[in-house]
């Protein structure tokens, strides 16, 4: 048990701080008033010091001066495009870009860990993760692969070339659109979004703010493309999402 005295205050609306050398970790705590003027009273409180370890399972920062909070997304159910269509996508039929490996809490940015988006099988390939009930929806941080480390991803490195933008959008149900490919499409609040201009698109991590907090079930990612070279064919590789409040 450790000992300080300090000093109190001389009227009942100065505060006085006292500042510690060093911090330490304790359970309890315990304040003995030991001389007094007139009545006795007293009130006090506490500076906490920031967290900086890591965050454990389920849990983010979206920046590194942020504390932990709780990642809505993490381990929950995900698809691309449709959830019917799983097999219908290569990329669930390769070990590197199944739609479950963007909430899997893995922060490796390797590409045999992350999920590859693409329109192989549709304009606008959408990424959704169910947070299985409705819940305020602040922002999303992504985690992307930008190419290096994987000397067979050449392909890949081509297709985000002509990634133009990552849109975010929070709903409350699946709207579907009957087409030949029946796809799973969003048609409720814009998030946010985050374009290729100036490069903005492709960095390591991506931190998108929404407009608003919103309220609902649903966060999906939609990808769109432009045309560089010679193929029309755009993919984002995305290995971590994680959605806040």
């Amino acid at each position: 048990m450790n000992l300080q005295l300090f000093g109190g205050n001389s009227d009942k609306n100065t505060e006085r701080v006292h500042f510690l050398n060093s911090p330490f970790v304790a359970r309890y705590i315990r304040f003995q008033p030991v001389e007094w003027r007139g009545k006795i009273s007293m009130r006090a409180g506490l500076l906490g010091c920031p967290f900086t370890g890591e965050c454990g399972d389920g849990f983010m920062r979206v920046n590194d001066d942020t504390p932990c909070i709780e990642n809505l997304a993490f381990k929950k159910d995900s698809w691309i495009n449709k959830k019917t269509l799983y097999k219908r996508h290569i990329r669930h039929n390769v070990s590197e870009g199944h739609a479950a490996r963007a909430v899997d809490g893995n922060l490796d940015l390797r590409l045999e860990s992350c999920t590859v988006l693409d329109n192989l099988y549709g304009k606008y390939p959408l990424w959704t993760v169910d947070l299985g009930k409705k819940a305020a929806v602040s922002g999303v941080v992504i985690y992307t692969w930008q190419g290096d480390g994987h000397e067979k991803a050449s392909s890949f490195r081509e297709y985000m070339k002509n990634l133009d933008q990552l849109v975010v959008y929070v709903d409350n149900k699946i709207q579907k659109k009957d087409d030949e490919h029946d796809e799973s499409y969003a048609s409720g609040n814009l998030c946010n979004y985050i374009s290729s201009v100036n490069n903005a698109l492709f960095t390591k991590k991506l931190v998108l703010q929404c407009v608003q907090t919103y309220v609902g079930r649903y966060v999906l990612i939609e990808a769109w493309g432009r045309q560089i070279g010679w193929s029309r064919l755009f993919g984002a590789v995305l290995c971590e999402v994680q959605v806040f409040n």
